[in-house]
């Protein structure tokens, strides 16, 4: 059975993450994506580097490789008419135009909603920015680290009292947006076939952070008394916290109905004294001596180590989970039974794997992905398609406006 978005053509102007993950999430689903990309310099995040990855001088950038797979490159100047009239050729003849550029440049460049889909009255066109496509930031730069994770409550709300800020790993919302795009998308590209005609689809990180935090924004909406942050003593629920075991690793109970677990959760630890305690009787009382209750089970978790105490709580059916490391998620037999790593056909990397997106298909046969293209490695491929000629494609290329 073939993937749901055979046959969709994708044009992409997109940087960094949020709109590259987008467009990967459609190329997973079958879509043809068109990276578009500046002849000189590409994608910025083509020379991006982490810490982690060891070696500065490395050809291979695992950021880049997970977001931009089962794509192709074509390297064009925007800022030449001929290499923007080459891009407008592109998208004339495209299902979906893809952009995470600024307002303001995409107004200049003449590549905003109003023009395209003037052109190509069938385009779905989806735009990501910082801050929104309305007011007075609808312009104002942002990663996803600065307008989703910062200004949405997010990072103060998590931070422990009293404690700084707590830090983000890289692009964790940049993906949540990428998904959620690429499902908007998908919407539209229904809709288009009742109506005939496309649409514009508009996300920016901070809505999604707004939306990743809209469980304690609404309490603020509808009772004007909005979360605060807690320490791991302050807890409403003391059996929803993060605990300590023999060997250094952490585990976190999250039974969210804490009289409901109370029993099972006493018997787990052997702690038959806590029925009796009048401090720990019901989940009031729990709470309002959540102090004394967290030093006890803190106290308990720390005799065994979490490979003695995980058949325990399965087998009292406690809710909770192993605070896990990157390397050990890597060898999660759970992770790679829902096929969480998928293979890459790629050149120079043996054996390449990225993580997959997590939707499935069913019936949908399983396939690798392509790896991320070079720069410019599909300029005269798409060209052609689009119906060039070899003189025309050299003429192009001698003027700069095509790489």
């Amino acid at each position: 059975m073939e993937r749901p978005l055979e046959g969709v053509k994708v044009v992409e102007v997109a940087m960094w993450v949020a709109g590259p993950s987008t467009t990967a999430v459609l190329g997973d689903w079958g879509a043809d994506v068109v990276k578009l990309e500046d002849p000189k310099t590409g994608d910025p995040i083509r020379g991006f580097v982490t810490r982690t990855m060891g070696d500065p001088n490395a050809r291979i950038r695992p950021p880049f490789e997970l977001d931009n797979r089962n794509k192709r490159s074509v390297a064009v100047d925007l800022r030449r008419p001929e290499g923007h009239a080459f891009a407008l050729r592109l998208i004339e003849r495209a299902d979906v135009f893809l952009t995470s550029l600024r307002l303001d440049a995409l107004e200049r460049m003449k590549l905003d909603y109003p023009t395209l889909s003037a052109r190509n009255p069938r385009l779905i066109y989806a735009s990501i920015n910082g801050y929104g496509h309305r007011g007075p930031d609808r312009n104002r730069p942002a990663y996803d680290y600065a307008a989703a994770w910062a200004r949405s409550g997010l990072m103060a709300t998590i931070a422990e009292p009293g404690q700084p800020p707590p830090a983000q790993r890289p692009a964790m919302i940049d993906h949540a947006v990428g998904l959620g795009l690429a499902g908007a998308i998908s919407a539209a590209l229904l809709g288009r076939e009742r109506s005939g005609r496309g649409r514009e689809v508009m996300i920016s990180l901070y809505s999604m952070g707004l939306w990743m935090n809209a469980s304690d924004l609404t309490v603020g909406l509808m009772t004007g008394r909005s979360p605060r942050s807690e320490a791991r003593t302050e807890r409403v629920n003391p059996i929803w916290s993060s605990y300590r075991c023999a060997d250094d690793r952490w585990i976190y109970f999250v039974m969210v109905q804490s009289d409901r677990f109370w029993a099972d959760f006493c018997r787990a630890l052997d702690q038959p004294r806590w029925f009796d305690d009048a401090r720990f009787k019901d989940s009031s009382a729990r709470a309002e001596n959540c102090a004394a209750l967290t030093a006890e089970i803190d106290r308990v978790v720390a005799t065994k180590t979490w490979d003695e105490w995980a058949p325990i709580f399965d087998a009292h059916h406690l809710i909770w989970a192993p605070v896990r490391t990157d390397a050990e998620v890597l060898d999660d037999p759970q992770a790679h039974a829902i096929g969480a790593f998928a293979q890459v056909e790629h050149p120079q990397i043996p054996g390449c794997r990225v993580v997959n997106s997590p939707i499935e298909f069913g019936g949908a046969e399983p396939r690798a992905h392509r790896g991320a293209p070079e720069l410019g490695q599909h300029t005269e491929e798409v060209a052609l398609e689009a119906g060039l000629s070899w003189d025309e494609i050299a003429r192009l290329k001698e003027s700069g406006a095509l790489g």
